[in-house]
């Protein structure tokens, strides 16, 4: 096995003994994810298709960051924890069942992933989840940590969970961050059906997120960011579903989007364009949390550099929010039109791309 020493930005590939825990491999239950199984997602009709994406093990923890001693709350969207200058942009992936970025990205490339997505199940949140986000942080991976709630939308939304959300959120604040979370990604329709997740619906869902940042607030977090995340397909006209369903002002730092093409075309499509527009009109960046599309061709390979250079020109393209962090989900896990991962031309220019001067891990700027 190999692991990675780190100086600066650089790493030196040795060979040491490294252990790693082999993510646990779930099947998507129709219907939607439990909070006790896995995260999913689902295929979009038309162009875009999603797949469903899973909860895991973890990784082994290199270093534990001292815990923050906190006193009040960052605000929303001013200078948030991992904010983005203009110019820049947080660059990294899922990989397949919360693996390791060590052998996959970091040794090949000797740089870190410098966004690292994971997927959680709420009874991992102080275990696996903090783990991870620590040996993130030790190895200048900013984590964005997506969580499924520990029971209904309604429960989160109440205040009868708030003794577990502020564990959460007291643990994670405590790493020293920048962490990024997300609680329940694609709500509304992520689990399988063009429904919401949750019987609660669209109010619910809101209400929950409004309970999330109330306890930032009480807690006094200063290393955590908070944001959505949503479906692209959900901002074209042929969804049926209606975005504004699922604002809430002042709440978040920034707003996410999951983002597929199931071809080979470029990303920079129609519904991708609605959503930058739609989320820059309320006065938020876009960060993506997922994105994939076909090919590994040389063709393939422009095309991701074309989506990273989208994304650094966006502070002055006109065309919406600024995109300030772009995660591909490098994983093959539950895609039922075909797997996501990274290969070819597409694998060697993210890679690449991870050198690019513009790229931003963790601790910078």
């Amino acid at each position: 096995m190999f692991t990675a020493v780190r100086w600066g930005r650089r790493f030196a590939v040795v060979s040491l003994p490294f252990l790693t825990l082999v993510a646990a491999c779930t099947t998507p239950a129709p219907g939607g994810p439990t909070p006790t199984t896995t995260t999913t997602t689902t295929p979009k009709p038309t162009t875009t298709t999603k797949p469903t994406t899973t909860t895991s093990t973890t990784k082994p923890t290199t270093t534990t960051r001292p815990a923050t001693t906190t006193t009040t709350a960052r605000p929303p969207a001013a200078g948030f924890p991992g904010a983005v200058p203009a110019g820049f942009v947080r660059w990294g992936a899922g990989i397949d069942g919360n693996g390791d970025p060590v052998p996959r990205h970091e040794a090949p490339s000797g740089q870190p992933l410098a966004l690292h997505r994971t997927f959680w199940r709420w009874d991992q949140r102080t275990s696996g989840l903090l783990r991870t986000v620590k040996d993130d942080l030790a190895h200048d991976r900013l984590p964005w940590v997506s969580l499924k709630p520990g029971g209904s939308w309604q429960d989160m939304g109440s205040g009868a969970l708030d003794s577990q959300i502020d564990e959460l959120l007291r643990a994670l604040d405590a790493t020293g961050g920048p962490v990024w979370l997300t609680l329940h990604h694609e709500p509304e329709g992520g689990g399988g059906v063009n429904a919401p997740d949750d019987p609660g619906g669209a109010p619910a869902w809101r209400a929950m997120q409004q309970r999330i940042r109330q306890r930032m607030t009480v807690v006094g977090t200063r290393h955590i960011a908070f944001g959505p995340i949503l479906m692209s397909w959900t901002f074209d006209a042929k969804s049926g579903r209606h975005p504004d369903d699922w604002w809430v002002p002042g709440i978040w730092d920034f707003y996410g989007i999951d983002h597929y093409v199931d071809s080979q075309v470029s990303l920079v499509q129609s519904s991708w364009l609605a959503a930058r527009a739609w989320i820059g009109g309320h006065g938020l960046p876009v960060a993506v949390g997922e994105w994939g599309m076909r090919g590994s061709d040389a063709a393939a390979g422009q095309r991701v550099r074309d989506w990273y250079q989208h994304a650094i020109g966006s502070a002055t393209d006109g065309k919406g929010a600024r995109v300030i962090a772009l995660s591909a989900f490098d994983s093959n896990l539950n895609s039922p039109t075909g797997g996501w991962e990274l290969t070819g031309a597409q694998l060697t220019a993210f890679q690449q791309l991870l050198a690019d001067p513009r790229t931003l891990t963790a601790h910078e700027p």
